[in-house]
Formats: structure tokens, C-alpha cells, sequence
């Protein structure tokens, strides 16, 4: 009887390299090799100066939205595509949103953050698609008291405060 030996599958050494992020969270050569081919294609873009400037202050939360609109952009015109054949240490790999969150230097629960707080603005800020909440829409043009990243868990928290009541009094969706 004839056998056939399968040779057995390897990943490029840099693939099961871990380094340490600012976030504390490893990630492996591969992520940041994605992440940093990203960057250079985007930081080029007009939009990019902006975001970077705009990391560094306080911003309310309408301004904030405008940041996560970009990233979430970003998100969806990356994650699910591949990097080119020839690109060293990750040629034709199919992109996460973890990679994308690479090129940006913020981890992934900024990310998913993110996306979830424009669907439920979408849903309950101004003109929602299930109701304009005041609470949310006033949300948006306070001033920060001390760090957009705090007033941003506050913002999502009530959102899913909003979701949350809007679901039990609508049972059926």
C-alpha cells in the first residue's frame, strides 16, 4: 500500500514572534508587519493629520464620533482583504481588525468600541433610526471634564443603557 506523507504545515518564524505593545497585550511580528503597511498607505491620506492631532486633545463626544467614523472606514476597507503577494514577513495574508488597529497603535477593544458606538448612535442619536434620545444627544456636545477616553466609556455605557430599555419596551424588535 502506497503512503502518502503530507509535509507538515509552518508558519514563518516572525508569525510566533511576540513583542509587546503599549497596551500591554503581546502581539506577534506578523500584526505589527500588517499593521505598519497599513500606516504607510494611510498615513499619506489627508484625513490621518488630522486624527493624530486630535488624539492628543480633549474632544467632545461629536468630535470624538468624527474620529471613530474615520477608523471604522479604515476598519472596513482593510479587514477581510489581503496584503500584496510580495509584502516581506506577511505576503498575501487576509487582514484583521486587530491588524488594522496595528497601523493606528490602539488596541483591539478601542476598535470594537468604536464600531459599537456608532451602531447604537446610529440607532439613538440625532434623528435614530429607533429614537432620538436627549440624554445621547446632549451627550455629544459636552465638554469632557477630564479625558476623551473617559467621557467615550460614559457615552457607550449610556448608549447601552439606551439600548437596553429601548429592547424591553420593544420585545418584538
Amino acid at each position: 500500500p502506497s503512503t502518502t506523507t503530507i509535509p507538515p504545515a509552518t508558519l514563518a518564524p516572525s508569525a510566533t514572534s511576540l513583542a509587546p505593545t503599549l497596551s500591554g497585550a503581546a502581539t506577534s511580528a506578523l500584526d505589527n508587519t500588517v499593521g505598519m503597511w497599513i500606516k504607510g498607505i494611510i498615513s499619506k491620506e489627508p484625513q490621518w493629520d488630522t486624527f493624530v492631532k486630535n488624539r492628543s486633545r480633549v474632544l467632545k463626544m461629536s468630535e470624538q464620533l468624527e474620529q471613530y467614523k474615520y477608523v471604522q472606514r479604515v476598519i472596513d476597507r482593510y479587514e477581510g482583504s489581503t496584503t500584496p503577494v510580495d509584502l516581506e514577513g506577511a505576503g498575501g495574508v487576509t487582514i484583521s481588525k486587530a491588524q488594522v488597529m496595528r497601523a493606528f497603535n490602539l488596541p483591539l477593544d478601542w476598535g470594537e468600541q468604536c464600531t459599537e458606538t456608532l451602531v447604537l448612535t446610529t440607532l439613538y442619536g440625532p434623528g435614530g433610526t429607533r429614537c432620538e434620545d436627549a440624554r445621547v444627544c446632549a451627550m455629544l456636545e459636552e465638554t469632557p471634564p477630564i479625558t476623551t477616553g473617559m467621557q467615550a466609556k460614559k457615552y457607550l455605557t449610556l448608549l447601552r443603557e439606551v439600548h437596553g430599555q429601548w429592547t424591553i419596551a420593544h420585545p418584538d424588535g
